[in-house]
């Protein structure tokens, strides 16, 4: 399987194979550690950009996947505090869901999995992951909350792809690139994103600003737009982070183009049936 980011081992939810499986929940996100751009969804656009850069990377097949800047490359995921855990009060939900994701096993199929090296997977502490009702052994209520927020995501993010598109095709996109030094002297580059570019941006006509404006996504634009103020706050908390912890080898953008979850819609299955794709 292609890199997930900070997935690594990622398999089916099988109710033969995890029926004793138990779920530990934990606010330290160190797998997260080494990730510094984060894709997002456009429900999300308002709250991350309170908080962090949104920008566009440009992947292999031509699409667009928009990401929360979290770090400088070949530095670390400066919104986690000396604990490993968020400094932010918003999460994204590419992180939240972990260890559950969607991975497709077959055409038109999409299969509930889960990350077999998260540290909070043991056979005697936590949430099952199944209990034995009637005899039968079925999938248990948090895992049947996580199969509906891994699914909600999915919907999300085919309509976050609708959207960067929608900008693609309106030629407002430009390359850009942001330098900075920091404070042990290194000199630092954000390059090979997109963002908006407030002068095209004025030369659609009113008619499209109109259609913007009434879909909700003028409002998605003006959020990443406002985001892009936090660079500051990335130069801020990486100063913090160089102060307290070791900054060396992380993950840069190019992890999240190898992010092959990120597909076109499929029919969502859990425990090898087939589920209803949200509309």
């Amino acid at each position: 399987m292609a890199s997930l980011l900070f997935y690594k081992n990622v398999v089916p939810l099988n109710k033969d194979l995890h029926a004793n499986l138990k779920l530990k929940a934990s606010s330290n996100a160190s797998y997260a550690l080494n990730t510094t751009v984060i894709p997002i969804v456009a429900s999300e656009f308002v709250e991350i950009s309170k908080h962090m850069p949104i920008a566009f990377l440009r992947l292999e097949d031509g699409g667009l996947l928009p990401v929360a800047l979290v770090g400088f490359p070949n530095q670390k995921n400066v919104f986690l505090d000396a604990n490993q855990n968020w400094v932010t009060s918003y999460v994204p939900a590419f992180v939240r869901r972990y260890p559950f994701i969607f991975a497709e096993t077959g055409p038109d199929q999409l299969t509930l999995c889960l990350d077999m090296d998260y540290s909070g997977l043991n056979e005697t502490e936590g949430q099952a992951l199944f209990e034995t009702v009637a005899g039968n052994v079925e999938p248990s209520q948090f895992v049947n909350n996580a199969l509906q927020m891994v699914s909600e995501y999915q919907r999300q993010h085919i309509l976050t792809t609708g959207f960067a598109k929608k900008l693609d095709a309106l030629g407002v996109l430009v390359e850009s690139t942001a330098k900075a030094n920091l404070p042990n002297g290194e000199a630092v580059e954000l390059s090979g994103f997109l963002v908006v570019d407030l002068d095209k941006l004025r030369q659609i006509s009113d008619e499209t600003i109109k259609e913007l404006f009434l879909t909700g996504e003028l409002e998605l634009i003006y959020a990443h737009l406002h985001s892009l103020g936090n660079i500051l706050e990335l130069l801020r908390l990486n100063q913090t982070l160089t102060e307290s912890k070791d900054t060396t080898g992380v993950s840069d953008a190019s992890d999240a183009a190898d992010n092959k979850q990120i597909a076109s819609p499929k029919k969502n299955t859990v425990l090898g049936k087939k589920m209803p794709r949200k509309n």
